[in-house]
């Protein structure tokens, strides 16, 4: 695939999601007309770059000026109690279902469905348990049949992780990999970005191993944890990247991670889609191989 650069609309997208951010916060018009400034200018001197370093780039600029640490505190917390309230959901599909590697990879594929200020893409954390179930059942992009033999050839697993909430299952699908005998290595962030999980978050829902990315959307190379890294980039390991910023921004470099990468997320805006070949809001599950 090719590397995902900014497409007209995503620079509509990156405006419109700091403005619900601005929101978000409740900032007075001169903080919100700062934070949006200085976001235009910055995207005026990166027209090449992936989508997911402008959004880093704007998420760094509406903490700094409005002070505060994580925008998306309450919205994340809110997520993880729906998530915990929809799990049975998920444990009755996955239990009822007799192709369990395929019913994982369902439940982690729906689960991206957890997330905010993407335009084109509705999503409340209220209404998600009236269609969850049906989420699940959905049409699925990809070539399953090659995805499950690769997730059941590896016995080595990164599974870089994405949205608040969306993790809940992420654990539940994590927890039965290892019941099948395979080493899981979580990979969330560092420190607060967007509605991400952080690592500070993961420690008080599991005590599963993990290794710290970073603190970007999706991954960094410039900025990713040496140790990170060094999965990343070890042939024995597979990589599960969940989400688009994971999408957008290892699409810089997946030629070094071919036969090892399975891309789980919900192609929420139309660049992203088009890159999959999918219709935007469809599911994706995805080996590149």
């Amino acid at each position: 695939m090719a590397v995902l650069r900014m497409a007209s609309s995503c620079y509509i997208c990156i405006l419109e999601r700091a403005g619900f951010e601005c929101e978000l916060l409740s900032l007075p018009e001169d903080l919100s007309l700062a934070a949006i400034h200085e976001l235009l200018d910055f995207m005026a001197s990166h027209k090449g770059d992936v989508p997911a370093i402008v959004g880093t780039e704007r998420e760094l600029i509406i903490k700094r000026v409005s002070g505060v640490a994580d925008p998306y505190r309450r919205l994340k917390e809110e997520s993880n109690a729906v998530a915990r309230e929809l799990l049975p959901v998920a444990v009755r599909f996955y239990d009822e279902n007799e192709d369990k590697m395929e019913a994982l990879v369902r439940i982690a594929a729906a689960a991206n469905s957890m997330e905010f200020g993407v335009r084109g893409h509705e999503f409340d954390n209220r209404s998600f348990s009236s269609v969850f179930e049906e989420t699940l059942r959905e049409d699925l992009a990809g070539d399953l049949d090659a995805l499950k033999k690769l997730l059941a050839g590896s016995s080595k697993i990164f599974y870089l992780t994405d949205n608040a909430g969306e993790v809940v299952f992420d654990l539940f699908v994590i927890e039965k990999l290892r019941g099948m005998g395979k080493r899981v290595v979580i990979g969330p962030k560092a420190e607060p970005i967007l509605n991400d999980v952080t690592a500070d978050e993961l420690r008080e829902m599991t005590d599963a191993e993990m290794v710290p990315t970073g603190g970007v959307v999706g991954i960094s190379l410039d900025r990713i944890n040496p140790e990170a890294r060094r999965l990343l980039f070890d042939p024995e390991w597979l990589v599960i990247a969940k989400g688009m910023g994971n999408f957008e921004t290892i699409s810089e470099f997946e030629g070094s991670l071919k036969g090892r990468l399975i891309y789980i997320l919900r192609a929420k805006c139309e660049p992203v889609a088009r890159a999959n070949r999918v219709r935007r809001g469809s599911l994706v599950a995805r080996a590149y191989l």
